[in-house]
């Protein structure tokens, strides 16, 4: 008698004595999913994002889903069909290579899914880095100025317009020096979408708290003015403020200039207070309809005002 939990027992069920029971029986066929599954649905979400994962995540678990024989007595998996994508079609098999002295024997199964670890934490890392590593200290690290500046935003705006800081490499560098890390603005503006991703895996690959801001008088028509972002310390002291934001609700904001942007970059600040007010404006759905930042800025950087 047959008994060996590795049996390869096609797609059909199979009369057979199993090796946990040792019932004669025939096996009743079903589906699962393994962690090849799993990893490539996490590597989907890595590189397209929560909404365009929504759709592909389910079509990915359907097609590499894997066909069990269960015994119908005890319900242990006793075998399968020897594919290690049911759907696919793609068949299993042992491969072997030696290391000097060793020999190793892997199956194509773990060779897989080896594979597409690798690959996630490759797209895991990038995206948490997603930037020169000089850039992305730049960006993110957490300094403490002490500076409130007077000047408003336009006043900001008038000195470190886009088209100055395009033409003119030195007056960009000038802006930078005095403004980059250095000075507290405390302004006002209007909200065209607001991520919170306190409660979500997001916020490790990106800020708690992503605002998109339309200002007063608006330097672009149809694109966002800046953008604050917060940490998960700020997000959750100013977490009722922020829930009170919606779509062109006018609030104050204290923030770090960390960023002055340009054509292909969106003004960054890192948010250090925020209070709703009373004033609205009405902004036409169109950017902030995208499901992440990320997409934002994907849409900005192929612009130009």
């Amino acid at each position: 008698m047959i008994a060996n939990n590795e049996l390869v027992l096609g797609d059909q069920p199979k009369q057979i004595k199993c090796p946990f029971c040792s019932n004669s029986t025939v096996s009743t066929v079903t589906f699962k999913n393994g962690y090849i599954s799993y990893i490539t649905c996490f590597l989907v979400l890595l590189i397209f994002g929560l909404m365009p994962s929504l759709l592909l995540i389910p079509v990915i678990m359907i097609i590499t889903r894997t066909l069990i024989h269960k015994c119908s007595a005890c319900n242990e998996e006793i075998g399968g069909d020897g594919k290690v994508f049911h759907v696919l079609g793609v068949k299993d098999s042992m491969m072997s290579f030696k290391i000097g002295e060793f020999g190793v024997i892997l199956t194509k199964r773990i060779v897989i899914g080896t594979l597409l670890l690798i690959l996630t934490l490759g797209v895991l890392w990038y995206r948490i880095l997603d930037m020169p590593t000089q850039q992305w200290m730049d960006y993110h690290q957490h300094y403490n100025p002490n500076i409130t500046i007077t000047d408003t935003w336009t006043d900001y705006l008038e000195k470190c317009t886009k088209e100055k800081i395009f033409q003119n490499l030195q007056f960009q560098q000038s802006c930078q020096q005095k403004y980059i890390d250095r000075t507290i603005v405390d302004w006002k503006g209007y909200a065209i979408r607001v991520e919170d991703n306190q409660q979500s895996l997001m916020k490790f690959l990106h800020h708690s708290v992503n605002i998109l801001v339309k200002m007063d008088p608006a330097e672009s028509e149809f694109h966002p003015d800046l953008l604050l972002t917060a940490d998960s310390e700020i997000a959750a002291e100013l977490s009722s403020e922020i829930e009170k934001l919606e779509r062109g609700s006018e609030f104050s904001f204290t923030a770090i200039i960390k960023s002055i942007g340009d054509f292909q970059n969106i003004r960054h600040f890192h948010l250090l207070n925020l209070t709703k007010l009373e004033g609205y404006i009405e902004i036409p759905p169109h950017l902030h309809q995208q499901s992440r930042y990320g997409n934002s800025q994907q849409f900005l950087a192929s612009s130009t005002d």
